[in-house]
């Protein structure tokens, strides 16, 4: 009985922990990292009489996106910023990705569709595309590279507000989180708890503090300085990453001024209908976040169960099983507190997603997902050689 109100106080600590100090370096100025506070749109006071003409090139590796494509190109074009160019990289598709390029051009002739080498050992796909699409963009004198995925939509003007924060920041690179589907079921029950978890793990307040080792980027949306390439084409240096866009936003930080945070002006078309979608998206990269450590999955599984699972368990058992009220009191003070916590942190993601505060009970329904498909990770990457996107195995 001892270990459980033990284990009960530790999950309380826990939380108010996660709730007052996680990803504060200044405790009176920075933002909760789950207060969602921190949005591209609402940072700065932009202005429509600040219009840029820098070149800007945007690359987009493509393997089989004929449902999505068509909608990110037109959202580009719709930017109506002069100087864009596009670069597509056709990821050696076999469906219409590459025919639905070519016909693009003839309403937009600023594109190149470039077909994309066989993938060669020791690469990831989707990082072999970008350094493919990087080598062609360095050809010419760019002074910004856009790195977007095929499923991306972005709101107009949005290139030009993007060039104004950053020159305002003196930044080396923005990325931005797209706003992913979140109309099934499955989404909103995992969805928002996914957006939480990144949130968590790389709290923005220190990603864009440069004394922080805290570096994080979405790789749905990432703008930089294409100088920060011309040397060197960095894609070279994580060629075998599977988490592509942290790894190369852990290279441009030891350049320059990062910055990451949520918007409402970049969303993705790509919906995830059903678990088994959603599933695959997560444990395509969940063991190499744990750096394929053993030890840190049995770690990241005993702190999930004890933060997520423990609190809200307890507090509907407790009353079944212990008959004593003082040890029911023990055990349901700090479990309770504890869940009340859980969902006044997790309140603010639900709200950013337009989704039902009934979903706060699902949280830790999320959670224990979240754990299978971590353990799933694991266990393809040591008896399945590894774990299987778009027809490949990483």
């Amino acid at each position: 009985m001892e270990y459980l109100i033990l284990l009960s106080y530790c999950s309380l600590l826990s939380w108010t922990y996660l709730m007052f100090f996680h990803g504060r370096i200044e405790l009176l100025n920075d933002n909760f990292f789950w207060s969602n506070k921190i949005i591209f749109e609402h940072q700065f006071k932009f202005s429509n009489n600040y219009i840029h003409n820098e070149k800007v090139c945007v690359i987009i590796p493509a393997r089989n996106e004929e449902k999505t494509i068509i909608k990110t190109l037109d959202s580009l074009v719709n930017q109506k910023y002069k100087n864009l160019e596009i670069i597509v990289i056709d990821d050696n598709s076999s469906d219409k990705t590459a025919e639905i390029v070519t016909h693009f051009k003839k309403r937009f002739n600023k594109i190149t569709l470039l077909h994309g080498k066989k993938l060669p050992p020791n690469w990831v796909g989707k990082t072999w595309a970008l350094k493919q699409g990087v080598d062609l963009a360095n050809k010419k004198k760019f002074a910004y590279l856009m790195f977007i995925d095929s499923d991306i939509a972005l709101k107009k003007n949005l290139v030009n507000n993007v060039i104004f924060f950053l020159k305002s920041n003196n930044l080396l690179m923005i990325s931005l989180m797209a706003k992913l589907s979140c109309n099934s079921i499955w989404e909103k029950m995992l969805i928002p708890a996914f957006i939480f978890f990144f949130q968590k793990l790389y709290p923005f307040n220190l990603v864009k503090n440069k004394n922080s080792n805290v570096s994080a980027a979405a790789g749905g949306f990432i703008f930089c300085k294409a100088s920060v390439f011309r040397q060197e084409n960095l894609y070279n240096k994580i060629k075998d990453r599977v988490i592509d866009d942290c790894n190369m936003a852990e290279l441009l930080k030891q350049k320059g001024k990062i910055w990451l945070g949520l918007t409402n002006e970049v969303f993705s078309k790509r919906s995830y209908n059903n678990l088994r979608s959603i599933w695959k998206m997560v444990s395509r990269t969940a063991f190499e976040q744990l750096n394929y450590s053993f030890a840190l999955l049995l770690i990241s599984l005993i702190g999930l169960s004890l933060i997520y699972l423990f609190p809200m368990t307890n507090l509907i058992f407790t009353p079944f099983i212990y008959e004593s009220k003082k040890t029911i009191l023990h055990l349901f003070i700090p479990n309770c507190i504890s869940t009340l916590l859980m969902m006044i942190i997790f309140s603010p993601t639900l709200k950013f997603y337009n989704v039902s505060r009934i979903y706060l009970l699902t949280f830790p329904v999320a959670a224990i997902l979240y754990i299978c498909m971590t353990v799933s990770s694991a266990i393809n990457h040591f008896f399945f050689q590894g774990n299987s996107w778009k027809g490949r195995k990483y």
